[in-house]
Parts: C-alpha cells; structure tokens; sequence
C-alpha cells in the first residue's frame, strides 16, 4: 500500500466524486425513464444509453469501493484514481466527479515524487 501524507482527504475526494457520479447517473436513468427532472443532467450521445449508464454505474460502485476499502479490492493509488476520472466523465458520471478524482490524484502524484 502507498502511504500518502494527505490520505483522508484523497479518500474524502474519492467518495465525494463518487457520490456526485452516483448522482447523476441515477439523473441519467430519470432521464431515459421520461421522468421530469432538471435540464442540466443531459446525456451526450455517445452510446446506448441504458449500456452507458450501467458501465458507469460499475465504475461508481468501484470508485466508492476504492474510497471506502483502500487497498482491499483495488489498489488506492493515484494512477488508479486519475483512470477512473476519465472512465467517470466517460460513462455520464459528470464532470465534478472527475473533478474530485482528479484532484485526489493530484494530490497522490504530488505526496508521491
């Protein structure tokens, strides 16, 4: 395991990230159901939808499995951190989530060198 000087505030960032992904990914599932929600949750057409939303629904679930159990099924590492920011913007987890993971990568790369 990599020992990290800010850990808790990777971990904080990690589970806030996905949470928002969560978030909007249920949104994206409102959004195929037609149920009315606001208009700032749209998804771009990049796949089927319903196809979409379940692979980022799995990358949430990981995402929050890596921030609950660091270390125990996947590694907490900042590389797997910044990977799975790219596949939450991917797969309709928004860009906040990215965000956050982005910035808990950052901040591993940084506690890293």
């Amino acid at each position: 395991m990599t020992k990290y000087d800010h850990d808790q505030i990777m971990k904080f960032l990690t589970i806030l990230g996905g949470l928002v992904g969560l978030a909007f990914i249920i949104m994206g599932f409102l959004i195929y159901l037609e149920i009315p929600i606001p208009d700032y949750a749209v998804l771009p057409p990049t796949l089927d939808p319903i196809l979409e939303l379940v692979v980022g629904l799995v990358v949430v679930a990981i995402t929050l499995l890596v921030g609950v159990r660091p270390d125990d099924p996947i590694p907490f590492h900042w590389l797997v951190l910044m990977i799975l920011a790219v596949l939450l913007v991917v797969f309709g987890g928004s860009v906040w989530a990215c965000a956050c993971l982005l910035i808990a990568g950052l901040i591993g790369l940084i506690d890293a060198t």
